[in-house]
């Protein structure tokens, strides 16, 4: 584990300790915080919130590098990829360098692994930049199940929205048919668009990272377009979102204002059935304002359901993961503002590859040079037998 990772860790530890110092003073004296106590408060969970997206990009870029370094053994590749040992991501950088030249007018960068007959290492391509970013925009991209495919036409996928059942039968009985209720339903492929503009001076300068700034910007982009229709799309010409397919878990309490409480959310985790909280992925989303909410929660026992994560383990309410996803609603009347359940039950279809198209005239009189990035994606909640429920604020 990176030493970075462990200071960022405790002192996202130590930063908690303080927020839980400012609650329980207010608890003991019976009272809210104070306008400088809030204050205080918000700015340790902006802190909190801020450490642990830099953990989580520090963790990844391990991961990869070691998930790298492992291919590199086994294909027998030597560390220096210099000569004819080119990386893909430096193939890749010239294809972005000919988009700016003019020698190509348009590029796809697909999905990619080890080629191991070829000793050609895929350490970093521009594919698997964008997606990054790509992930970091939209955390249910990164949280569910992908189903990559070559082509574009609708697929159908199996939903079930009721199980099987099971019963005893004597000797020489009849067993009683008993099918779970399926459906299906179909994942298309949505063509997601972000344009890229950059100076013709940063792109002829050698030294800028053209393809580093394209991955990001592109994949931010998308990310952050997609996240908000695969949480809460209608399915109406935009991917259907995992809340709106979601069950009912729980309806808050009138007359606050659709606020949740601590036994709202252990209601809400024992809504969902055992069958698949016993399972990997299962974990709460909500919005920040929710999670600062969260935060300050207690059980009977007099414990805060929250738990932040040491040695950059995820942060845990109720003993399971917790999520932030800013395109979820705030705690209000009527509103879904919290989900738990099996997210990976949430299916995203991508059509493998990602479009890259440059035009020097689109905006040819401020030169500046434009990327067109595009991605098709669909999403939908495959298993609706209660995998994911809500908790929704009472309605008045």
């Amino acid at each position: 584990m990176s030493k970075i990772i462990e200071v960022l860790s405790e002192e996202r530890a130590r930063a908690w300790e303080q927020a839980k110092e400012l609650l329980d003073a207010a608890a003991t004296e019976k009272r809210d915080l104070t306008a400088e106590e809030a204050e205080k408060f918000d700015r340790i969970n902006s802190d909190l919130d801020a450490k642990d997206l830099r953990i989580k990009t520090i963790r990844e870029a391990e991961e990869r590098a070691a998930a790298i370094e492992v291919d590199r053994r086994e294909a027998g590749v030597p560390a220096d990829l210099g000569g004819e040992n080119r990386t893909a991501e430096i193939d890749d950088d010239s294809t972005v360098r000919r988009l700016l030249t003019g020698e190509l007018r348009s590029a796809k960068f697909e999905k990619r692994a080890i080629t191991k007959s070829s000793a050609t290492m895929v350490p970093t391509s521009v594919y698997n930049r964008i997606v990054e970013h790509l992930v970091q925009g939209n955390v249910v991209r990164g949280l569910s199940t992908v189903l990559t495919t070559n082509t574009g036409e609708s697929i159908a996928i199996p939903k079930s929205t009721a199980f099987s059942t099971a019963s005893i039968v004597g000797e020489g009985s009849q067993a009683s048919a008993s099918d779970p209720t399926l459906a299906t339903t179909s994942l298309g492929a949505y063509k997601y668009v972000v344009l890229v503009q950059m100076s013709n001076e940063l792109a002829q300068d050698a030294s800028v990272d053209v393809a580093g700034f394209l991955a990001r910007q592109a994949g931010i982009a998308i990310g952050v377009a997609t996240r908000g229709h695969m949480t809460t799309g209608d399915g109406s010409s935009k991917p259907y979102g995992i809340v709106t397919r979601s069950s009912a878990g729980v309806t808050g309490g009138t007359g606050v204002t659709g606020a949740f409480t601590a036994d709202n959310l252990i209601d809400l985790r024992y809504s969902v059935n055992s069958v698949y909280t016993s399972q990997p992925g299962v974990g709460f989303l909500m919005n920040s304002t929710a999670m600062a909410a969260a935060r300050k929660l207690k059980d009977q026992q007099d414990q805060y359901l929250f738990a932040p994560g040491l040695a950059g383990d995820p942060d845990m309410l109720l003993g399971f993961p917790v999520h932030i996803n800013d395109s979820m609603a705030n705690p209000a009347l009527s509103a879904k503002s919290v989900l738990f359940g099996h997210i990976p039950s949430y299916f995203i279809r991508e059509v493998n590859g990602i479009e890259v198209a440059v035009s020097d005239d689109f905006a040819f009189d401020y030169s500046v040079r434009t990327f067109r990035v595009t991605l098709r994606t669909d999403g939908d909640l495959v298993d609706q037998t209660g995998a994911v429920k809500h908790f929704v604020g009472g309605a008045s």
